[in-house]
Parts: structure tokens; sequence; C-alpha cells
């Protein structure tokens, strides 16, 4: 099965995601949504944009307590070796001793800066908002990327399942086709050549089952990788689709603008434009102001233990890299537009090729499933007939061969086809979870 095929539609979430999950038994492989599920927890690139969200959320809040009053305070202690006084002693007043430098020294101040006119910090805060938004609704692009990746392995584990059981069958016949050969060998009916292709079509079945079981442990361990479960492989799941045709193609397109892809693109846009007007605001002066309050034991001829302080401070700067920077933050702008740009038009291109994947799917899968029919019964005459001498060796191995690739084909198509409505439902924006979440 191919990695680009896909499955489902946006139209009644509980009811697609039931005929999804209609092809797991309780008694073999689990349930889809169980892997989807887990995914959203053990799967590296969901665990990675949960975290990006988490760092672009903190960016956010720091640009906006930059822009908020700030306190800080700082103190110092120093032990002197001598202390110095000075004594005065005025005329009919007593003699009075103030200590300038003592033993122990400390001086304390706290203050609190209160950014007043900071019109590029303001548009800071907006960029950082945008890119917290965009964050948000990539870590939902991502877990629907990643309900693609599980959906596509589970049901091309379905089908290499399927495969293995149809090789087992097909191992069989050719075991009964030799058993067959050898019993007119030895009634003098057919030539030990019958006998050799016989044992030659069976050793190419075991080669076919091995290949399929390496298919199997291979896909297993891959889905396993991507959802954080190890599959339940033993037994076989039977793919079942009605081959109903799916809603006009403009059902799924009319909410392209709302995808989580879309959107996230569109927010760091949106995010690269208000950085661009910060870079331009830059140019204005800022005004903030600011209150100290100082303590010291050493107040020396001030005589006081404790004062404020309160100013106002203007800053204003120009040079050619506030330009240079304007430029930068433009052609930055420029490549968020074109970023937001390409991820619509693959989106919109990802909508059209899933809804035209099903739609060849469904056509595929009916004529797999009638080639299947035809085959199996021409191997079932061509068998009858090489009982009765009426037919060649030949004749019966081709047969046999026409109904196993048969076979094979109509195990892939009906597994492209399922998978190809699941990958539809998802490229349009609906979580296969969406009908538990809600």
């Amino acid at each position: 099965m191919s990695a680009n095929h896909a499955l489902a539609t946006p139209m009644g979430c509980a009811g697609i995601v039931a005929v999804l999950l209609a092809a797991s038994p309780a008694s073999a492989l689990q349930p889809l949504e169980l892997f989807v599920a887990s995914a959203r927890d053990h799967n590296p690139d969901s665990l990675e944009a949960r975290a990006n969200l988490s760092q672009q959320s903190a960016q956010a809040d720091a640009a906006l307590g930059r822009a908020l009053p700030g306190i800080s305070a700082r103190g110092t202690y120093g032990r002197n070796q001598y202390e110095s006084r000075f004594t005065i002693a005025l005329p009919g007043a007593p003699v009075q001793s103030s200590v300038i430098t003592p033993l122990d020294q400390w001086n304390g101040s706290a203050t609190l800066n209160v950014p007043l006119v900071d019109l590029a910090s303001f548009r800071r805060i907006d960029a950082a908002r945008s890119s917290a938004s965009g964050a948000e609704r990539q870590l939902a692009a991502t877990r629907l990327q990643v309900e693609g990746q599980v959906v596509q392995e589970y049901y091309q584990l379905v089908a290499n399942l399927a495969l293995v059981a149809a090789s087992q069958r097909a191992l069989e016949v050719s075991r009964e086709g030799l058993r067959l050969a050898e019993a007119r060998f030895r009634a003098g009916v057919a030539p030990a050549l019958d006998v050799d292709r016989a044992r030659a079509d069976v050793e190419q079945q075991v080669q076919q089952l091995a290949s399929a079981q390496l298919q199997v442990a291979l896909t297993a361990r891959a889905l396993t990788s991507s959802s954080g479960i190890a599959p339940d492989a033993s037994v076989a799941v039977e793919l079942a689709d009605d081959l109903h045709t799916e809603p006009e193609l403009s059902t799924f397109e009319t909410g392209l603008p709302e995808l989580p892809s879309v959107a996230s693109a569109a927010l760091g846009m949106r995010a690269a434009e208000q950085q661009a007007d910060a870079q331009r605001f830059a140019l204005l002066p800022s005004l903030s102001g600011s209150l100290t309050e100082y303590g010291t034991n050493t107040p020396g001829f001030g005589a006081h233990d404790g004062y404020f302080q309160a100013g106002l401070t203007l800053s204003w700067s120009l040079d050619l890299t506030s330009f240079a920077n304007i430029r930068g933050q433009d052609a930055a702008a420029e490549a968020a537009r074109a970023r937001e740009l390409r991820t619509r038009l693959i989106a919109g291109d990802a909508i059209h090729a899933q809804w035209n994947r099903v739609a060849a799917g469904i056509a595929r899968s009916r004529s797999a499933r009638a080639g299947r029919e035809a085959a199996a019964h021409a191997a079932e005459m061509s068998r009858e007939r090489y009982q009765a001498g009426t037919a060649t060796q030949l004749d019966l191995l081709q047969a046999q061969r026409d109904a196993f690739a048969a076979e094979v084909a109509r195990i892939q198509a009906d597994a492209d086809l399922v998978n190809a409505r699941a990958q539809l439902r998802l490229s349009s924006g609906h979580s296969l979870l969406a009908a538990n979440e809600s």
C-alpha cells in the first residue's frame, strides 16, 4: 500500500469510525482507535509539537512580562577594618557623635520599573501571542499527520496479515497438487516432469509465505514505533468496504482555511508581519518610569536611614542597523506569506488527491473482487479437468497462480480503499478520535 494512500469522510464522524473499526475483532488485531489514541502520547512527532507549544506559550508570557511593571532589589554588606566617627561640640549643647563608616555596613534598594510607552514591545507581545496560537494549531496538524501515519501502517499490516493467510492457503493448494501429481505418476498416467513441476510450485509458495511473514514483522514493528502499542498479529483481519461513493469534492474543500496546518501557517505569517511592525516602532522613543527606595545604616550627613527616588526615562536611538533590521523583518514576513500560500496549496492538493484515490480505489476493489471470483472458479475447473485427465498440469499451475495473484490484488485493493477513506477524512481536518472527543 502506497504511503500516500488515504480513508473516510468528514460527514457522520461516529458512523465512519464504526466502519473503520469494524475490521478489528477483539480476538485478533486491536482496534485502530487504540493505536491512534496511543500515538498522541507516545509518537515523537506529537511529543515534539506539544513541547513546541509549551515553549511558544512561555515565550509569549515572557514578552508580556517585559512590558509589565517589574521589581528589582539589591543589597550589599561590607565589613570595614576601622570605624570612622566625628564629634560635634556646639556651645551650650551636648556633644554629638556620628558614625561615618561603621565596622558593619549595609545598603539596600528596591526599584519599581514601569514601562509607560513602548510601542515596539507592545507589538512584539502580539507577535508572540500569534506564534503561540500557531504552535497550538501546529500541534493539531501534527496529530493529524501522526494519525495518518498510524492508519497507513495499520491497514498495511491488515493487508499483510491477509496476504500471509492467502499464502498459506496457496501453499496447501500447491501441496495438494503435488500429492495429485505423485498419485497420477504412480498410476502411470502422468510423467515425472509433472511431479517436479508440482514440487517447484510448492517451494515457490513457501518462499511467498516467508516473504509475507517478513512484511508482517516489519509493518508490525513500524506500527509499534508510531503508536507505542505492539499489535497482535497472530490472526488475519477481514477487510470490508461497501464500495459507497464519497460526497462531492467541494464538501471536503469547504473547511480548507480552518485546517490546522493552514491556520498555523496563517498565524505564522501574522506573527512575522507583527514583528515587522515592531521593528518600525523601534524607531520611536520609549518612555518608562521608576521608583527606588534606598535603605542604609550609614546615612552620613543626610541623617536619613531610608529615602526614595522617582524618575522618568525617555530612550531613543537611531542608526543604520535599525533600517537594516526593518528590511530583514519585511523579508521574513514575505517568506512567511510564501509559506502560508505553499501550505494552503499542499493541503488543497492533498484533499484533491485523496478524494480521487478513493474514487479510483472503489473501481479497483470492485474489479479486483470480480477478478478473484473468476480466477478462483477457473482454478477449480482446471483442477477438476486435470484430475479427469483433460487438462495439462501447466494449465492447472497457471490457473492456481492466477487465482493467488487475483487474491493478492483484491487484498491490496480493499486495504488501499479503506485506508484512502481514512486519509481523506484526515486531510480535510477531521480526526478519527473526533467522535469520542465531542
